[in-house]
């Protein structure tokens, strides 16, 4: 009778075939494990811009002791990714997305059926960063007097918000002409076609040079509103008007 104790070769092939596999998934548990003690995921660029605009809100406040209401226009924001994290060479923080430059444009109509004089308003705030999805919000006034003077009511009617991330613009429209989906709050629905747009944007660049430094980021403005939510994001500043 035979007295070798070793296994026959096929069930030592299963008993390795077992090691292996147990070995193979705690390896990869490992791995797992690993990437979970990061931050969450943040989401690539896909469909969506970097920065979305989320909504448009206007209301008529009283600022300090002014004796008429100042026009706010509060543009909502959120951060999506950070564009620069998709170059693998660069050292970036992929949850925050830095320089975002928010511009906003109101047009007014008056008595005048002509275009050119109608009354177009522009300003510009550059945000410092924001963290993805957290949206905050940028703040814009039209100033009491201003309001009294050129007989505005709350709400333009039209208006249009453009953002550039890293000196790189974000366009609302795509490749044909239909806005994007999540910059749809930053075009007025009136000017949602491109060749609207496009009419409506033409008049404004040359009807804003006359009020340059009327309607100013919040950061410009001296005195105290009601709390904003969101809240708003800290801003570059630039105290000189911009077109």
């Amino acid at each position: 009778m035979s007295t070798n104790k070793e296994l026959p070769m096929p069930h030592f092939r299963v008993i390795f075939a077992i090691i292996l596999a147990v070995l193979t998934t705690a390896v990869s548990a490992l791995g797992q494990a690993s990437k979970g003690d990061e931050a969450a995921p943040v989401k690539g660029a896909g469909s969506k811009a970097p920065v979305s605009v989320k909504d448009v809100k206007f209301t008529q406040t009283k600022l300090g002791g002014q004796i008429y209401p100042w026009n706010r226009m509060q543009v909502e924001l959120q951060a999506n990714y950070n564009p620069a994290s998709a170059d693998p060479k660069a050292i970036v923080n992929k949850r925050y997305v830095d320089k975002i430059k928010v511009t906003v444009t109101q047009i007014y109509k008056n008595a005048s059926k002509d275009a050119k004089d109608w009354n177009y308003y522009r300003a510009s705030a550059t945000v410092l960063t924001m963290e993805v999805q957290q949206p905050r919000s940028v703040i814009f006034y039209l100033p009491g007097d201003i309001v009294k003077r050129d007989v505005l009511h709350k709400e333009p009617d039209y208006y249009f918000v453009q953002i550039e991330v890293g000196g790189n613009e974000v366009p609302l429209f795509d490749a044909a002409g239909k806005i994007a989906a999540d910059h749809a709050r930053a075009v007025h629905k009136d000017i949602s076609k491109k060749a609207d747009f496009d009419n409506a944007k033409d008049a404004a660049d040359r009807g804003v040079g006359v009020s340059a430094g009327i309607l100013r980021p919040q950061y410009l403005v001296l005195y105290a509103d009601t709390v904003v939510v969101p809240p708003s994001p800290e801003f570059i500043r630039e105290d000189v008007p911009t077109r």
